[in-house]
């Protein structure tokens, strides 16, 4: 069976962890991937390449189940169609085949098939497992050397969704115990989480039973102002090794927040103004514009309007507003402003009431 490596950039976990105005997470790479081969021949690079593709496919749609569409299927027995280069190197001895895709025609072929589209910008999510080693129970920290710190890496860079873990410094441990986070107190959790600059946090729990491992996982947005922090998905079971635990975890994971980012083309088109207050240059313009251009639920970006500091673009959506408003609210450089407030601060703006219906504001900072 041959392995594959993805990467992904995650832009809050190298730069600004703790700061307010990081952009949560951008995935790069989407039309990459590396795969592990034992010779250079032919037949090897044939089946490399289809492995490649399938993980690209995978990577810029989050669900596994796309692989299973004729479309999908069609592209993938000739990778070459969509190949745009490839090339060998040695990693620790192995021997690595890296293959690049033409992004256009998998975004292309899956709106074609009428399947989800996961953009770069995904939500960044906070993971505190508790997990035994050796009798003993402790929270899983960024710069563990144990075997599921690795995988938990491999299965975030596979399945293209962000993941930090906290790196258990004094201020944690003052805040936070295995015990917290095996009994779920999530009052504790949430509390210890905010110093992190992630979208959603995620309380796990593995345990070895006799010859299997339990575990159980639960997600939290990390910014509810509900009450009491209600899970907003919960899985547990019982599986053979930490492997297959991890492997599930993400998979959850996975599974959710591609049901609130990724969006398909049902055909059905919807039209929004979006204004961004605070634009101030024309390379703040350009960098605006490349950000709508790569968003899932946006079809077309036209400029509508640029006055007073405050630019205007003309959407046709894949969804709907609300798609469109989950995917701008996990970027931190933008704050939502009530419409109300936003028509009262910028009276000079000319549009219909008509269109002013369909509008949403945001301050870019």
């Amino acid at each position: 069976m041959q392995k594959i490596f993805l990467q992904i950039i995650v832009i809050s976990a190298l730069f600004g962890l703790f700061s307010p105005k990081a952009i949560s997470a951008e995935v790069g790479l989407l039309d990459e991937a590396d795969v592990v081969v034992t010779s250079r021949a032919r037949s090897e690079r044939q089946a490399a390449l289809k492995t490649a593709l399938s993980a690209v496919f995978v990577k810029n749609s989050g669900l596994p189940s796309v692989l299973e569409h004729p479309l999908v299927k069609a592209q993938i027995n000739k990778p070459e169609v969509l190949l745009t280069q490839y090339g060998y190197s040695e990693v620790d001895k192995e021997l690595i085949l890296k293959a690049n895709f033409d992004h256009k025609r998998i975004i292309s072929t899956l709106r074609q098939a009428e399947l989800p589209v996961w953009g770069r910008q995904r939500p960044l999510t906070l993971l505190w497992l508790s997990i035994e080693d050796e009798g003993e129970h402790s929270i899983l920290s960024d710069a563990s050397e144990m075997d599921t710190r690795s995988q938990i890496d491999l299965d975030s860079s596979n399945k293209g969704i962000p993941v930090i873990l906290p790196i258990m410094d004094l201020d944690d441990v003052m805040k936070i115990s295995v015990s917290d986070v095996r009994g779920m107190f999530t009052d504790v959790v949430a509390e210890a989480s905010t110093r992190y600059r992630a979208d959603y946090f995620a309380v796990a729990d593995m345990d070895k039973v006799g010859g299997f491992v339990r575990f159980q996982v639960s997600l939290f947005d990390k910014d509810s102002k509900a009450g009491l922090m209600q899970p907003l998905i919960h899985h547990q079971a019982e599986v053979l090794d930490y492997q297959e635990a991890t492997d599930q975890i993400l998979s959850t994971l996975a599974e959710y927040f591609v049901s609130q980012y990724a969006f398909a083309d049902s055909g059905n088109s919807a039209e929004t103004l979006l204004s961004l207050a605070g634009v101030q240059s024309m390379a703040q313009l350009v960098e605006i514009e490349a950000y709508l251009n790569q968003l899932s639920a946006i079809k077309t970006v036209s400029l509508s309007q640029f006055k007073a500091n405050t630019v205007t673009y003309k959407l046709e959506l894949f969804g709907d507003a609300e798609d469109l408003q989950k995917l701008l609210n996990i970027n931190k450089r933008l704050t939502e402003v009530p419409v109300s407030e936003a028509v009262d601060e910028l009276p000079d703006l000319e549009f219909s009431p008509e269109q002013q219906a369909t509008k949403l504001f945001y301050q870019w900072h």
